[in-house]
């Protein structure tokens, strides 16, 4: 299940200089999106050097995690026969944390969905929908309770079809990895957005919490934008504003619900705040997945979560919040 990069996550920032620090701000393309990103630091630092330093851990993380990529150790993961194959640090931990997040959703988030993902690519190009049998043939090579973990950095996945996905986790987990990264360089004053995925770490010595928007339509098409303050925190969007096709006269999204195989057409967009960058990247997949009628079940498995979320379907309009989503709205 391939995330939305609609995410009008755009920057509201202080700028400023507090205790001799000053604002350094980077950009970099990888993970298919622009990488920004902003710290505060002193010169003496080497900030060039740090912000190099952290473009090169993502990097090596899309060496790792990327499955276009046919040398990465996701894809030799994949052409695996998948028992007890050993595995880079990385790809043992976002996976770990894959099938953790799998279990607290209740199966909403699931990176097994490769084969159901080829499925729908293909209608999204023919615009001819997978039969039925199509559809549970994929079906077969899915499910993240196939994935096992023997030992540290040994991992087991039952049936040689499965194909893994990390589109819904993959940007949030670089996004915390640069976090930690700038933390053991000495700067503890850092904003990562990973296109639209926003992670941040400590605010500027001289204010209290950093300053973003996130994008919404209300009822009457008018485009919202909406203040978030955070601090050691992540925000994360996910939605089919864009990535959808029309077949027959409904409308499919690119993202799959991982109980029925078929793609969604509730027109949804979730925003989710969350302690890091991981998990506000797949509770917005799950929460998109689950919709309102499941959004109380999904906050349960993880209260650490909250959401915000509209769903558009043509002459039914909704919109539905967590409680604790609004403590973190600048009024």
């Amino acid at each position: 299940m391939k995330k939305m990069n609609y995410v009008f996550l755009c920057f509201l920032l202080w700028f400023g200089v507090a205790n001799s620090q000053s604002r350094f701000e980077y950009s970099h393309q990888q993970m298919g999106t622009q990488i920004r990103l902003v710290f505060y630091a002193q010169i003496q630092q080497n900030p060039d050097s740090i912000a190099q330093l952290v473009f090169n851990r993502i990097d090596e993380l899309n060496g790792v995690l990327s499955n276009y990529l046919p040398d990465s150790d996701l894809t030799r993961l994949s052409k695996t026969s998948k028992i007890n194959v050993s595995v880079h640090d990385d790809l043992f931990n976002i996976l770990q944390l894959s099938v953790q997040y799998g279990q607290k959703t209740h199966g909403a988030f699931d990176i097994t969905m490769g084969p159901l993902i080829a499925l729908w690519k293909t209608t999204r190009k023919t615009k001819v929908l997978p039969t039925t049998e199509q559809i549970q043939l994929a079906m077969k090579n899915t499910g993240s309770h196939n994935i096992h973990f023997p030992s540290l950095n040994v991992v087991s996945i039952q049936g040689d079809a499965m194909q893994l996905d990390f589109g819904g986790i993959g940007k949030g987990y670089a996004a915390d990895e640069a976090i930690k990264l700038l933390q053991q360089n000495g700067i503890s004053s850092a904003m990562v957005d990973m296109g639209g995925d926003i992670t941040v770490s400590d605010p500027p010595a001289d204010k209290d919490y950093w300053v973003v928007g996130f994008g919404y339509y209300n009822k009457e098409g008018k485009e919202i934008v909406q203040r978030i303050k955070l601090k050691n925190r992540a925000i994360a969007t996910s939605g089919d504003l864009y990535q959808y096709v029309w077949v027959d006269g409904k409308r499919y999204s690119h993202i799959i619900d991982p109980k029925s195989g078929m793609a969604l057409s509730n027109n949804i967009q979730v925003t989710t705040i969350a302690p890091n960058g991981s998990m506000a990247d797949a509770y917005a997949s799950a929460f998109s997945v689950g919709g309102q009628e499941k959004a109380g079940l999904i906050k349960n498995g993880n209260t650490a979560v909250e959401f915000f979320m509209v769903s558009d379907v043509p002459g039914n309009y909704q919109q539905l919040n967590s409680v604790g989503f609004e403590d973190f709205l600048l009024k």
